[in-house]
């Protein structure tokens, strides 16, 4: 029997574990918060202190002997109103200590949601956008303040271990993100910065940034499977050990669904390889290989006027021979010394990937076939002092280095076969990058931050068709920041921010018909607090962007169109409360609202930013109780909400719009003692179906009702599993 002393937010309890849950079970709901070794540690909490959207706990447990150190020195619970106050004004590289919207979901969080693929990581978040196309195994939409939910994620950020996954110069759209290979039990946190405001990350930084770490390692390991609607099926195999020597963490998935709709079928398999060696000095090394790949059938995109009037189902295809598919193989390595006030990090990543696409957007079958290269690697170091032994000062530098290698080839096609080549490039692009950050707090209750990033392109591009075609160019972008944050009282917060963010240019859609184009820049202001008591906080802000000239394209392969100059306007409001608190039984709500208005400056026809809806809401509630007498020792955990997304513009005057929709999805979970899981989820769409995957075909200032399709999705969506949970203990020495 092991006793700590937690402190929740003011509180102090002491816990004793295992007094009413077996250690297994114990183990179990330990496993969320388990301190690890993070590629970009500052963005996941702290080693001493982890801030959870659901609790603060602080571990008071002794660090003399670390090899026997418990693993259950972290224990996430459900319920509270969100990370303790005045983590603003805290010298430190974490997203929670910027003067800013920030936002941080642990493991434990993620293990209540309801998930049926990653977008639903994002969707009942504050701000966020989310769109599923239902198009087999291409990247979501994902987007943040305001822009558009039709480019597959092309303006957040993206990064895994510290590795950049937006896909520079993708035919399929620049920076395009697909995390279809992320499987969300190998997920330790999830950090997110709304805005163009973290200095440490560069390209496609326009609407945020999210930073993904994985897990370092558990106490157990599990074996689970899954089934749900339409013929899905899952199993899912983790293998893991704690101890003071070698760390695994593996994780193999295999799944696969006949889909909603014709055409609809995918398949993939997925494994996930990760080791971290503890070295000397408090150092570590993580490794990680990942080998991916799938493949599936496109239903493609439907009238949208023909399919509410019942004119054709909304499971049918638009061509059968649709489809495509993907490979990936990743390598990444990790380095770690120091705690994260005075951390050394190193980074380096290699991968190959080919993707394959064949679509019928209304003008017959085009294909995409892209083969990519990518090597890279970061530096990074923090320091923390007091300067002139008056003033405490934290100092963040650090590099970037990409390169990515593709082979890109586009044209008309007949069951996935080219007939013609409408695109045929070799190309290289390479980003070289540095950056600075420093906090200085003048007094205990103001910190004021600065930094600015330098990123250098270099392309190199044969076109194979048209030789002439072939630039090589070399621009850049300077990318400031600046931001301060107030803390007058304990139970207030107040912050402003400015950031400019960029996204480069495409070698593949942009460069070879204007060789001199730039990177695409915004400038961004924010301005916000946050007020926190013992079991209720509140959040809001108001944001402003301006982009100089903003870029759409509707679809892969369709125009891309230049739109003039553009602002957003907006604002993010979001409540928790902690509603129901007794032992370790824990039931939170949480509501959060954000509007934004998207405005072409040219003038009229072109008013609005093609997809972007008006606004967004969700409200919900999450739990983790004990379980009921009838079911035996175990607990019940799942999470609950509902969201409204508000009409979307799809053309520049307004005058095609989408509907207003509400969406519903829950969880709901039966942990036993024995270390058996139950659980089952489900999804609904209780009015239209039409509006979330929606796209305008024609032309952006003068299309029909006839050019807009929708890709519809399911009235209801089903899925139980069965998960088998083992203690594997520490490896032998």
């Amino acid at each position: 029997m092991h006793t700590h002393n937690l402190k929740f937010s003011n509180e102090r309890v002491t816990y004793c574990l295992g007094c009413a849950m077996s250690p297994f079970l114990t183990r179990l709901l330990a496993s969320a918060g388990i301190l690890g070794v993070s590629a970009l540690p500052g963005f996941a909490g702290d080693s001493a202190v982890v801030e959870l959207e659901e609790l603060h706990v602080t571990a008071q447990s002794s660090p003399a002997n670390p090899a026997a150190a418990n693993p259950m020195a972290t224990i996430p619970l459900a319920g509270s109103p969100g990370p303790a106050a005045n983590l603003k004004t805290v010298l430190s590289p974490s997203v929670s200590a910027l003067p800013g919207n920030t936002t941080v979901i642990d493991a434990a969080e993620i293990a209540r949601l309801p998930v049926q693929s990653y977008g639903d990581l994002f969707r009942p978040v504050a701000g966020f956008d989310v769109s599923n196309y239902g198009q087999g195994g291409v990247g979501y939409g994902i987007a943040l303040r305001g822009f558009s939910d039709a480019e597959h994620g092309r303006d957040v950020a993206v990064f895994i271990d510290g590795v950049p996954i937006n896909e520079v110069s993708s035919i399929h759209t620049p920076n395009y993100v697909d995390l279809n290979p992320l499987i969300p039990e190998t997920i330790r946190s999830i950090s997110i910065v709304r805005g163009p405001f973290s200095v440490e990350a560069g390209d496609a930084n326009l609407g945020g940034s999210i930073f993904i770490d994985t897990k370092r390692a558990e106490p157990f390991s599990t074996l689970g499977v899954a089934g749900g609607s339409f013929g899905t099926g899952r199993g899912l195999a983790t293998f893991s050990q704690l101890g003071p020597g070698p760390q695994p963490f593996l994780a193999y998935e295999g799944y696969g669904t006949a889909g909603y709709r014709e055409n609809g079928d995918l398949g993939r398999y997925n494994a996930f390889n990760k080791v971290t060696l503890p070295l000397d000095l408090g150092s570590s090394l993580s490794l990680r290989v990942q080998i991916y790949g799938t493949g599936f059938g496109q239903p493609g995109y439907l009238e949208r006027d023909r399919v509410r009037a019942g004119l054709v189902s909304p499971r049918a295809a638009t061509n059968v021979t649709d489809g495509g598919g993907k490979t990936l193989q990743t390598f990444v390595a990790n380095y770690v010394n120091g705690l994260p006030e005075d951390e050394v990090s190193g980074l380096l990543y290699v991968s190959h990937d080919v993707f394959s696409r064949f679509s019928d957007f209304g003008t017959g079958q085009r294909g995409q076939i892209e083969e990519r290269e990518t090597v890279g690697g970061r530096i990074r170091k923090v320091w923390t002092t007091s300067l002139f032994e008056a003033l405490p000062t934290q100092f963040l530098v650090g590099g970037d280095w990409r390169t990515d290698g593709l082979d890109v080839n586009t044209g008309p096609s007949i069951a996935r076969r080219f007939t013609a080549r409408t695109l045929d490039l070799d190309l290289l692009q390479h980003n070289l990058a540095a950056y600075a950050q420093v906090q200085v707090k003048p007094t205990p209750w103001l910190k004021l931050t600065g930094g600015a990033r330098f990123d250098q392109f270099f392309y190199d591009v044969r076109n194979n068709l048209d030789p002439a075609l072939s630039p090589k160019v070399s621009p850049n972008v300077v990318s400031p920041k600046g931001g301060a944050a107030l803390t007058p009282f304990d139970w207030l917060e107040l912050f402003a921010n400015y950031g400019q963010g960029f996204r480069s240019p495409s070698a593949s859609s942009e460069l070879t018909s204007n060789p001199r184009l730039t990177p695409l820049t915004i400038e961004s202001t924010e301005g916000g607090g946050r007020l926190v008591f013992d079991r209720f906080s509140l959040l809001g802000t108001v944001f402003f962007t301006d982009i100089a000239n903003e870029v759409f394209q509707p679809a892969p392969g369709l125009p891309v169109q230049n739109l003039g100059k553009s602002r957003r306007d907006g604002f993010e409001v979001e409540a928790k409360v902690l509603a129901y608190r007794e032992g370790l039984d824990r039931v939170a709500a949480f509501a959060n609202y954000s509007a934004v208005s998207a405005r072409l400056l040219n003038g009229a026809p072109s008013i609005f930013v093609p997809n972007v809806p008006a606004f967004l809401a969700s409200v919900g509630a999450e739990f983790d109780v004990g379980a009921p007498t009838p079911l035996g020792s175990g607990r019940l955990t799942g999470a609950a909400y509902l969201s409204y997304i508000g009409a979307k513009p799809l053309t520049e005057d307004g005058g095609l719009r989408s509907s207003p929709y509400p969406r519903v999805s829950g969880r709901i979970a039966y942990v036993h003692a024995s270390g058996w899981t139950t659980y089952g989820q489900a999804t609904w769409y209780p009015g239209d179906r039409t509006s979330e995957s929606i796209f305008n075909f024609g032309s952006s200032v003068s299309a029909t009702a006839a050019d807009i399709f929708t890709s519809p999705q399911p009235r209801l969506t089903l899925l139980a599993g069965l998960t088998y949970g083992f203690a594997t203990g520490a490896p032998a020495p």
